[in-house]
């Protein structure tokens, strides 16, 4: 009895992720595929990825740092002490916190980063535009308009709606691997962007 019902329970996970593989589309199937082999997610099935959740910012901290190091190659400032006061950290995640402030990612002269709360998508556009562009388009009238601008001309980003929404998952996989391909393809280079900024304001 025992064993039937482990099965009935293994059975029924498998299902569950088999239903929400089914239900992607298939960019956000690729999405995950890449995140998952360049570990900035270590859920080995889409379902357990949890991808329609909203992020929290030290979650995101490890998704940024394990993209910057390891697909663009940055290396974190480790003269830079990156010390916050928060004690609720999750301690598997420091190390990530740690290094998305010294790569200039995540700091916003801040000593509490505020682990558990949810990522505005204006926090996210913000976060992605200083990974491709350092701080290229860090001063506007709103802290994320011309990082906005940035992404969206460069076709990364079409969705620009509700700075201030909570992010989730899966969009967060999906513009990563899309920026790849826009550093991959060199569809608009810096100048080029700056260029469209000008005409837009």
């Amino acid at each position: 009895m025992k064993r039937i019902f482990v099965n009935i329970i293994v059975l029924s996970v498998f299902l569950s992720a088999l239903c929400f593989w089914v239900n992607y589309s298939s960019e956000l199937k690729q999405a995950y595929n890449w995140a998952y082999k360049n570990k900035i997610t270590t859920m080995n099935t889409i379902g357990w990825a949890r991808l329609s959740d909203w992020l929290t910012r030290e979650e995101m901290a490890k998704m940024i740092s394990n993209y910057a190091v390891d697909i663009l190659w940055k290396v974190p400032d480790t003269t830079k002490s990156c010390y916050f006061l928060d004690s609720n950290i999750n301690p598997d995640l420091l190390q990530y916190v740690t290094e998305s402030c010294q790569l200039w990612l995540m700091w916003q002269w801040i000593t509490s980063f505020r682990p558990k709360d949810f990522v505005k998508r204006a926090e996210f556009w913000t976060v992605l535009s200083r990974m491709l562009w350092w701080n290229e388009y860090e001063w506007g009238v709103l802290y994320y308009e011309n990082h906005l601008k940035a992404l969206n001309v460069s076709w990364i980003m079409n969705n620009i709606s509700s700075p201030y929404s909570n992010e989730v998952r899966w969009y967060v996989m999906l513009m990563l691997m899309r920026s790849v391909w826009w550093s991959a393809d060199d569809i608009i280079n810096n100048d080029q962007i700056s260029d469209i900024l000008n005409m837009l304001d």
